[in-house]
């Protein structure tokens, strides 16, 4: 894979779909009424897009897998599609993540389009980092299920008043640039360490480690945060040679001339392998009279919605 660095020509990163597809997507959208009395965007999951339904929009989704997932960058970001109400662009993501693959449960309640907000919680306090407004915290997202994920779709709803800039890197960058200068880093990285099923199931726990090679492909899985709370509740704590290499590995991220960092705009959506780029974000603030998506959806609409993600997880 072709290594990128902060320069990143924007040309390898965004994706439109074309015409037929987008006149498709409006189309198959106007067919469904349920735009017409949301109140929370899980009802979308009632949407069931196929690629016989949306032929042209499947051809989309493949060109886009094969030569932005799985080759070149190993990201996407989707333009939005035009002439679509704020409802209907919120269930672009969800058509285009069937149709790329299996959408995966997220949380104890199965919701696979997954809202990311800031709902006043603390990672420290123990809240998924879905639902604060911290920033920094480089991962992967595949951390809350042993198996992971292929890709994941985060689509911006409403940015920010200030900050929420993207951060992401490279996982082969990471890797060679470990290789070259601390290779004793990558084989403690390789080791087994205790994770939590986070958000998905109670208090169940599995062993993983931060890089390994599966089918013949580097995977990463890393959330700092969540690998420290987990040895504390397992009673597992983590040794000073794995301290130590992660905190190489933070180090080796920390270098901006790595990071390419973009700020979705209102109904673009990131598609990334979420096995081979790490992300992060800068923190952000909400406006002090933002409402949440909930709120506006009942009403509200004479106030800004608060920075408001969703997020889906898919398998091939």
């Amino acid at each position: 894979m072709e290594a990128w660095t902060a320069s990143l020509d924007p040309q390898r990163v965004f994706f439109t779909l074309n015409a037929d597809a987008q006149d498709e997507m409006r189309r198959f959208l106007a067919e469904h009424d349920v735009f017409e009395r949301l109140q929370i965007v899980q009802e979308i999951e009632a949407i069931a897009p196929t690629a016989e339904r949306l032929p042209k929009c499947a051809a989309e989704v493949n060109r886009l897998e094969q030569g932005h997932l799985k080759s070149g960058v190993r990201l996407a970001v989707v333009k939005p599609v035009d002439g679509l109400s704020l409802e209907q662009q919120i269930s672009v993501p969800w058509v285009l993540g069937n149709l790329l693959g299996t959408t995966l449960a997220q949380n104890e309640k199965g919701d696979r389009l997954y809202i990311i907000t800031d709902r006043g919680g603390k990672m420290e306090q123990g809240a998924r980092y879905s639902q604060t407004n911290q920033g920094g915290s480089f991962h992967t997202d595949g951390v809350n299920l042993k198996e992971g994920y292929d890709y994941f779709l985060l689509s911006c709803i409403s940015p920010a008043a200030q900050g929420g800039e993207s951060v992401l890197l490279n996982g082969f960058t990471v890797f060679e640039d470990l290789r070259d200068n601390s290779p004793d880093t990558l084989d403690t990285l390789n080791r087994d360490l205790v994770w939590e099923y986070k958000g998905i199931y109670k208090d169940r726990f599995y062993h993983e480690p931060i890089i390994k090679v599966e089918d013949g492909e580097m995977v990463w899985r890393y959330l700092r945060n969540y690998i420290e709370e987990a040895a504390v509740k397992q009673n597992e704590p983590l040794t000073e040679e794995s301290l130590s290499a992660m905190n190489q590995l933070d180090a080796v991220m920390d270098n901006p001339d790595l990071q390419f960092r973009y700020t979705l705009k209102p109904g673009e959506t990131a598609v990334i392998n979420d096995k081979q780029i790490f992300h992060g974000r800068t923190a952000f603030a909400d406006a002090p009279d933002a409402v949440s998506l909930e709120d506006y959806f009942a009403g509200t609409r004479d106030k800004p919605i608060k920075r408001t993600y969703s997020r889906i997880w898919v398998n091939r």
